[in-house]
């Protein structure tokens, strides 16, 4: 059927037969297992070689079903137009320095810069119009010639012909085996992350690229995390292929998650070729990738959420042991802990949108080292989420829980609670409501409620249709103006905090105590900001 010679390495067919291409070398140092498929009439088999060294031992012979091999043989890319456009976008830098003025200025040029009727390696790329990129063109000119056999570093003019052409060729295949052919030097069907790198630096040395240049090591290895995410070292053509080809859409949406924590997570790796796919290995390298890029954020966050439970404990054990617990329970106990988170995170919601301050620490303190003061707008949503949080338990277990039962509670129950409301029981759940406590803290989560509303992303942005009446009532200028009712939110706060009904002695009422410094801190970075606003700016000199 065919003849093949020990080694694997040459293999010939007979009259009948048709030699499919084998599979090439695996891993090894002295051996390596060679796959071929022969076809014989309307049958095709698979025959495995087990080569070592100078002697060969067949391993398998397997038949292969002729369905399977049709449907290998006819697979094939999307070359749609949709697809074919972001491929070529993508490859654009193979050819993008080649003179596009035609043949007959090549070959003027060529009649010009020729030695003895051929063309220098080293004048390849003035020849071709590459001005400027004579260290890509170089590289270009030894895969063109490696390709085609070419061992000597001159060209005659056919040669360049044939050169010219495959340059000058616009194709989406001919730019894709362009590159091919540059980045895999020896033709193992495998990229490196030297090749990789390589070939990072030499475009963008042709583009004119410096900063790219520069971080050629970086790119390269951003690479390699997506195109080889088991870590092997290589990335196969087939990869490159199928990433250049995809759709428009998945190029989106492979843009919109692509994020600096990917090239951290590639540089943290190393590139070290690792074979274990274990998915306990994948799942802890995740973690361990994941604490690395955000461990300033964790302990932040960490340390915010420990006293916030802290302080909810401390007053929830404290209200444990009140008399007022035997009637309220721990509706009473739930919402004074969360009063407590709440006038801390009410406090420390202003120190995140103190932008003078923040600027200040970070560039004459050491502290931004373990302090991510980048991050500050989005931990001063983390807190205002903490804010709602407490303001639901808060509000929603005294209007709905402790002063129901304070209203059906039985005379005896109620015997401990007359030096906080009285001799008289409260008539009616009205009485609460048009108390001091009970009218400011329920304008206060009204004017939180619309702040918070028109702070989300879909309001900000003003993301609703045309056709929504609500639309002329967001965007950014609401989210702006209602963020200013906070001011009087503070006010209420304090008036709201002297007039607790538990609580009579004003060194325990310490809702002032937790906002004070906040809200002298940020009123001075107001006031800091209306005088800078008013600077003038002087233009000394236009340049012409």
């Amino acid at each position: 059927m065919a003849d093949i010679e020990a080694g694997g390495k040459r293999a010939t067919e007979s009259d009948t037969a048709t030699l499919i291409p084998n599979s090439g070398n695996l891993e090894g140092s002295n051996r390596a297992t060679k796959t071929c498929r022969f076809k014989d009439d309307d049958e095709l088999v698979e025959i495995t070689l087990d080569v070592q060294r100078d002697s060969a031992s067949v391993q398998a012979v397997r038949p292969v079903a002729a369905e399977a091999a049709v449907a290998a043989a006819r697979k094939r890319y999307d070359r749609s137009k949709s697809t074919a456009a972001v491929a070529l976008k993508g490859l654009q830098f193979v050819t993008a320095k080649v003179g596009t003025d035609g043949w007959t200025a090549v070959e003027k040029r060529f009649n010009h810069l020729q030695v003895d009727g051929v063309l220098l390696r080293s004048r390849f790329g003035k020849c071709i119009g590459m001005d400027g990129s004579d260290e890509f063109a170089v590289q270009m000119f030894d895969a063109l010639a490696r390709k085609r056999g070419i061992v000597k570093e001159v060209l005659t003019k056919p040669e360049l012909k044939e050169f010219w052409e495959q340059l000058s060729d616009q194709g989406f295949d001919n730019r894709l085996q362009t590159f091919i052919d540059m980045v895999d030097k020896n033709a193992d069907g495998r990229i490196t992350v030297e090749e990789v790198k390589e070939i990072i630096a030499l475009s963008a040395s042709a583009n004119k690229l410096s900063k790219i240049k520069e971080r050629a090591d970086e790119y390269a290895a951003l690479i390699m995390e997506e195109l080889d995410p088991k870590n092997l070292g290589y990335i196969e053509l087939e990869s490159l292929e199928s990433l250049l080809l995809q759709t428009p859409s998945e190029a989106v949406a492979r843009s919109t998650i692509t994020h600096s924590s990917k090239l951290s997570k590639a540089l943290s790796m190393r590139l070290a070729p690792s074979k274990d796919t274990s998915p306990l290995r994948h799942y802890w390298l995740q973690f361990t990738f994941f604490v690395q890029e955000n461990w300033k954020r964790i302990w932040v966050a960490g340390l915010w959420l420990s006293i916030c439970i802290a302080l909810f404990i401390w007053k929830f054990i404290q209200y444990r042991n009140r008399a007022v617990f035997n009637i309220m329970g721990y509706c009473v106990a739930t919402a004074k802990g969360a009063a407590e988170t709440l006038k801390f995170n009410m406090a420390l919601v202003l120190f995140p949108v103190c932008r003078n301050t923040i600027t200040w620490i970070r560039s004459k303190t050491k502290i931004g080292a373990v302090v991510p003061f980048n991050d500050n707008i989005n931990f001063h949503k983390v807190i205002a989420a903490g804010v709602a949080v407490g303001v639901v338990l808060h509000a929603g277990a005294h209007l709905t829980c402790d002063f129901p039962l304070l209203l059906h509670a039985s005379d005896a129950k109620y015997e401990p609670m007359k030096p906080f409301f009285g001799e008289t029981r409260p008539p009616n759940y009205w009485w609460f409501v048009k108390g001091t406590a009970g009218w400011t803290g329920i304008v206060m989560v009204v004017l939180m409620s619309i702040s918070f509303v028109l702070a989300q992303p879909w309001f900000r942005r003003n993301k609703l249709k045309d056709t929504n009446p609500l639309k002329k009532m967001t965007g950014f200028n609401a989210f702006w103006f209602t963020h200013h009712l906070f001011a009087i939110v503070y006010a209420l706060l304090i008036v709201h905090g002297t007039s607790l009904y538990l609580t009579k002695e004003w060194y325990k009422k310490t809702t002032w105590m937790y906002i004070a410094y906040p809200v002298f801190l940020y009123s001075c970075e107001r006031i800091v900001r209306l005088f800078r606003r008013h600077d003038s700016v002087k233009i000394q000199k236009v340049p012409p």
